[in-house]
């Protein structure tokens, strides 16, 4: 999606600092509107004989938070356009980790400002705020700027649903303007009426032949989970019969994110029906974005689900251990090494083995009762939210281990790592597994045994990794969990 950035809004022109200081004036508006918001709904819009003064000093976390923090993620640095995912991203961390130091300041005042539960109910509407502002800001942006389609394909789109509307918007929305929707078409008799963006529904798959004629269109674009092989390869083979090239747009993430127009390119998968030219499916590289897009939005769910936890460990850890996260080295996406968060499980300036087993000694007993819930990896949505790693994928490991990776064994960074793997459904808690074998040189059955086993299975991962795989492993992961 197109936005205020690059021509559209410059933020290194004349007047960067202040459209700088109009995105911070939003922001802190926002979290005004939003608190105020959600006191009203908390005491059921009866304020009269309330004493909410403190509403006031939350408000002032809320928005110095939002600075810091905003500033930190770089969200005021117009290093994305407005309304873009990236920039998305960023704002929606920015607000999730702000609203989290609202509610911790709330929690640890002398004086409690105001009922906890605002910060909670007001940091997903200032999330609706501020992300519906700027992708709003996006779209008119966009709308205002269309390029010009004098040269492009005409084109038409079989299949009115959403995935042919969004199919449709990114074509309109493409910077190069290489294609132009001119009719859409749709055996679902209830779409006969429907106009997406002034591009109307002009007939059924029967109708090819002459809806081509009458637009003088060159391509034909088929979308919809619903079509099948045999009705893909029939509409081809009349599409070509009418000189129209045909592209297959695969349905899988444009549910999540508009299909750039650009992904729409030739491939080898030869042609159906015999005189058509190619039929193209949609690369990979759209379920990748769409799985960053699920990563981003269930972690910042997450997140606000969570908040009570994130207070009340870091609480628990600092009477006991003192020291509240771990901050480990782990080898991420293309073998770039990054700083993965754990809380706290160990007795603090302990050294000995990287490997643990369940008894190990030197893990504290609050810290074996984290590691059991596994919620000493909560941390690690930030590291999601970050984009160094992935809800699902093979977990990180430790430069030291992945140092003995064979080439083969080196694909599993070809993706994010992840926070639940195909391998921990295999082995389920790691240090138990270790306990019950009980080798004599933990370190050397790791690396002869059990790390080649699970890169093995996290290779087929790698090879075979579906949105819809993504989303049962989770189910499996948290059901066991929960067992």
């Amino acid at each position: 999606m197109g936005g205020f950035g690059g021509a559209g809004w410059p933020y290194r022109s004349g007047g960067w600092r202040v459209r700088r200081l109009l995105l911070v004036g939003w922001d802190a508006i926002g979290w005004a509107i939003a608190l105020t918001l959600a006191l009203a709904l908390r005491y059921e819009f009866d304020l009269d004989a309330r004493d909410v003064s403190g509403i006031v000093q939350l408000i002032a976390v809320a928005v110095v938070a939002q600075v810091l923090i905003g500033v930190a993620l770089q969200v005021y640095r117009g290093r994305h356009c407005i309304g873009s995912v990236d920039n998305i991203v960023d704002t929606s961390a920015a607000i999730a980790l702000s609203g989290f130091v609202v509610f911790v300041a709330n929690v640890v005042s002398v004086a409690e400002w105001i009922p906890r539960s605002v910060a909670i109910i007001g940091t997903p509407i200032m999330l609706l705020i501020a992300v519906g502002s700027r992708i709003g800001v996006g779209l008119y942006r966009d709308r205002r700027s269309r390029p010009d389609h004098s040269t492009a394909q005409r084109v038409i789109i079989f299949g009115a649903g959403v995935e042919g509307q969004q199919l449709s918007w990114s074509m309109f929305t493409d910077p190069d303007a290489r294609y132009l929707p001119v009719a859409f078409l749709d055996d679902d008799p209830r779409r006969r009426a429907l106009r997406v963006s002034g591009v109307g529904v002009q007939g059924t798959s029967a109708d090819v032949a002459e809806v081509a004629a009458r637009s003088q269109a060159d391509l034909l674009a088929i979308t919809g989970h619903h079509v099948d092989d045999v009705a893909i390869r029939e509409i081809t083979r009349v599409a070509a019969d009418a000189g129209l090239e045909v592209k297959v747009v695969a349905p899988l993430a444009e549910l999540l994110k508009p299909v750039p127009a650009a992904l729409l390119i030739p491939s080898q998968a030869g042609s159906a029906g015999g005189g058509g030219r190619a039929v193209t499916r949609l690369p990979a590289a759209v379920e990748s974005r769409a799985k960053r897009v699920v990563d981003i939005t269930l972690s910042l769910i997450a997140l606000i689900v969570f908040l009570p936890a994130f207070v009340v460990i870091p609480l628990v850890l600092m009477l006991t251990s003192g020291e509240v996260v771990y901050r480990a080295k782990r080898v991420g996406l293309g073998g770039e090494i990054f700083t993965m968060f754990k809380f706290t499980t160990m007795a603090p300036g302990d050294g000995g083995p990287r490997l643990t087993r369940a008894g190990d000694p030197r893990i504290t007993r609050f810290g074996r009762w984290l590691r059991v819930t596994k919620l000493n990896e909560l941390p690690q949505l930030v590291n999601v939210v970050k984009g160094e790693m992935s809800l699902v994928g093979p977990r990180p490991e430790d430069p030291r281990y992945a140092a003995y990776y064979s080439a083969e064994q080196r694909k599993v960074l070809a993706v994010r790592p992840g926070l639940a793997s195909l391998a921990f459904l295999r082995f389920g808690d790691e240090e138990a597994y270790i306990e019950r074998i009980n080798p004599p040189d933990i370190e050397t059955y790791y690396l002869n045994e059990l790390l080649p086993e699970k890169l093995a299975i996290e290779l087929r991962y790698v090879r075979n990794w579906t949105l819809r795989g993504d989303f049962r492993i989770l189910a499996r992961t948290l059901t066991g969990l929960l067992r």
